[in-house]
């Protein structure tokens, strides 16, 4: 066997010149001239290339027809980076075919690509187009909102987590959620004049989070719909709740909150939502941190699922926030997680500095696996917080739809 030859199979190890070249008793200058050699051999070998390097007499393919599955194979001089480059390497034709996977294989001198691809059915841009077209959002009539003498400047907290779209005995929950919504900000601006509103979206807004219906880390669940149909409900009911909101504040803060049941999910609905909704009186936090905090004059407002221990929090939130905790006196943390509602206070004995951890209720209804180890009596129901700008919690509304 030539040098250049045994150049050629030490290419296939996917080592760096150094170690080949020690590997075959050669100099790496040596072992670098010839492999470049052997690479523009292989270049010359192609008569006809793409514009990414492809060489169109090396591609093969095979079909199956009844599954509507496919595989193509090519070759390029370069390594691809992106899917587009594998469509226009493999020249897919996208109209007919969808690329599901790929992937590459680096050989001695050239990359050996490989494919996977669906045919797509002729009725599916027929199908989305037509529900697009009939996709039309609730229109809102903007609120009269006249600021009265007897009506105090004040910003409003509402947390509704653990909804859980999805969810067996949640089927008709979006009315339940509407009703709450309606409820709480229609009596919270009643009586005050809301000049900013933060609300949170997530924390296991939706039941599952894969097409088998399972959590984000694979527990089955008892549901009563598909993946898609709750993420078809929650976007709307989520989408409803932001428009009907803005109209009784002055600014309006969409907080995202990731849950342990569809952190990829509702990740998704959220950040979609805050591209579909364009409204300049709207802030939108949309970041995958399971901690967040906010401040309101002297109040400190903090924000998380629940589903990781939460006994260290105090000292946790103010070495992870010091600035935002430094210059505030009223400091909430709002969690959910446990359906149930719960109130921890920690206060120093002259009772000036404390920190209140609020556990949420939850308007989720009980499945099965609830119901069998005995998680039931929890009364459902959704809450808005008032606070005044200086003295902190002044006013708690409650709302139950049973």
């Amino acid at each position: 066997m030539s040098l250049k030859e045994k150049v050629k199979n030490a290419l296939k190890w996917k080592k760096n010149s150094e170690y080949c070249a020690e590997r075959l008793g050669i100099t790496e200058e040596e072992f670098d001239k010839l492999k470049k050699e052997i690479q523009a051999e292989g270049r010359e070998k192609r008569k006809e290339e793409r514009e990414m390097g492809y060489a169109t007499d090396d591609c093969t393919s095979s079909y199956d027809i009844e599954s509507g599955q496919g595989k193509i194979t090519g070759i390029s001089n370069t390594e691809p980076k992106s899917p587009e480059e594998i469509i226009q390497i493999l020249n897919i034709d996208t109209t007919q075919w969808k690329l599901s996977q790929y992937w590459n294989k680096q050989m001695s001198d050239h990359w050996r690509i490989s494919a996977l691809i669906t045919k797509l059915k002729n009725d599916d841009t027929a199908h989305i187009e037509q529900l697009l077209e009939n996709w039309k959002p609730k229109k809102f009539s903007p609120v009269k909102r006249i600021k009265s003498e007897g009506k105090k400047d004040v910003c409003a907290v509402l947390s509704l987590q653990d909804i859980h779209f999805g969810k067996q005995g949640n089927e008709t929950i979006d009315k339940d959620f509407e009703e709450t919504i309606m409820d709480l900000v229609e009596r919270a601006h009643a009586s005050h004049n809301l000049k900013k509103i933060y609300y949170v979206v997530g924390g296991d807004l939706m039941n599952m989070d894969s097409w088998a219906g399972t959590t984000t880390s694979g527990t089955p669940l008892d549901n009563c719909s598909t993946a898609t149909e709750a993420y078809t409900q929650a976007f709307d009911a989520i989408y409803w709740s932001i428009n009907f909101i803005k109209q009784y504040c002055d600014d309006l803060q969409v907080v995202y909150i990731p849950g342990n049941h569809d952190r990829l999910s509702s990740f998704h609905l959220t950040h979609a939502l805050s591209r579909a909704i364009d409204d300049p009186n709207i802030l939108w936090d949309v970041t995958y941190l399971e901690r967040k905090v906010y401040t309101w004059g002297d109040n400190f407002f903090a924000f998380e699922h629940g589903d990781v221990n939460t006994k260290n929090s105090l000292l946790l939130y103010a070495t992870e926030f010091p600035q935002q905790w430094g210059i505030t006196k009223n400091r909430t943390l709002f969690t959910g997680h446990l359906h149930h509602k719960k109130k921890v206070e920690y206060i120093t004995t002259n009772e000036r500095t404390g920190f209140m951890l609020k556990i949420l209720p939850s308007l989720s209804r009980t499945d099965y696996w609830h119901y069998h180890n005995k998680f039931v009596g929890s009364k459902r129901s959704g809450v808005i917080e008032l606070h005044d700008y200086h003295k902190g919690n002044i006013c708690e509304l409650t709302y139950s739809p049973d």
